[in-house]
């Protein structure tokens, strides 16, 4: 059987609050093959990003990853030299930022920031390097000579969403990881922004992990979904059959919290998340959960399989839960 073009195993992420260094993420794996797209999927700030990014080794100061491996076309990236780890991720994997705007250097040009990693990481020429940059800025529907020569603060969050993609699919990577990337934009704008990105994937064969909040769109396009809440992940699926029979009440919620996945009354869930940071004694759910008892109050459950999915609920056989089906 042929070894994933992406894993984590085992991550364990910590994070620093005056002067406390506590565990937030705890033992997230996660498999992306060729050509397919997992979405990680749940509330602001249920840890989603934090896995995404830490499994780059690409956390903000504060956090950072204490145990587990990120493998890529079989090569541990924690085990690679500096070089070869700024080669790999910089042409193996391209890598979408939630902030659209802030992830450029405001003082110089979007075209020439969009080819360093060309420049740092093959012999093309300036002039080779400069044809690649154009022609992946027509690529993603922008003008070649206005945005080349623009600065951030001269686009908008759309267009500079789009010049981050024609920068990350430059050096045609196998992977591209997306945080957040329809953050801050309009419906309407988001909706293109997130079309061309999988149909640019489709055409070049990528996998993707999507990291995202937006079920409407995920149900359009990811082929498996992964639930996060509270820094672990709690339910894993193909995204059909998730959106049809979710396995734990947390995806239940959700589902029924979006205007435009179910019909009749929304079903929102009561109460609010967790604070990431807090010390929880069994499910972090089970607060929020009708379904909770008190194996659920003082136990945290384990991620287990459960038909064809994956499931972190102590009561997930006894359960019928409502889909966007129902």
């Amino acid at each position: 059987m042929a070894s994933p073009l992406f894993s984590v195993s085992g991550m364990r992420i910590a994070i620093r609050r005056d002067e406390v260094e506590r565990v937030v993420v705890d033992g997230v794996d996660l498999v992306v093959d060729a050509g397919e797209t997992l979405a990680l999927i749940g509330e602001s700030a249920s840890g989603k990003s934090l896995i995404a990014l830490g499994a780059l080794d690409l956390l903000s100061p504060g956090a950072r990853v204490v145990a587990g491996a990120t493998r890529f076309e079989g090569a541990t990236l924690q085990d690679l030299p500096d070089d070869d780890w700024r080669r790999l991720v910089g042409m193996g994997i391209g890598v979408l930022f939630q902030d659209a705007i802030g992830a450029w250097d405001p003082l110089d040009l979007m075209g020439l920031q969009s080819g360093e990693v060309l420049d740092a990481h093959t012999e093309l020429t300036q002039e080779e390097i400069q044809g690649r940059v154009l022609d992946a800025l027509g690529e993603v529907g922008l003008s070649k000579k206005r945005h080349f020569l623009a600065f951030s603060h001269e686009v908008s969050r759309g267009q500079a969403q789009r010049m981050m993609l024609a920068a990350a699919l430059l050096a045609a990577p196998r992977l591209l990881i997306a945080d957040e990337p329809l953050s801050g934009l309009d419906v309407t704008v988001a909706r293109a922004v997130l079309d061309l990105i999988d149909d640019l994937r489709s055409k070049r064969g990528m996998g993707m992990l999507l990291v995202t909040h937006d079920l409407a769109m995920v149900a359009a396009i990811a082929d498996r979904v992964a639930v996060v809440y509270s820094g672990m992940i709690v339910e894993e699926s193909t995204a059909g059959a998730m959106y049809r029979r979710p396995r734990h009440p947390y995806t239940a919620g959700l589902l029924g919290s979006i205007p435009g996945l179910v019909g009749g009354r929304l079903r929102p869930i009561p109460g609010e998340a967790p604070d990431i940071f807090e010390v929880v004694v069994g499910c972090p759910f089970a607060p929020r959960c009708e379904y909770a008892v008190d194996r659920c109050r003082g136990e945290r459950p384990a991620l287990r399989p459960l038909d064809d999915a994956l499931v972190a609920c102590h009561r997930a056989e006894e359960l019928t839960l409502r889909g966007v089906m129902a």
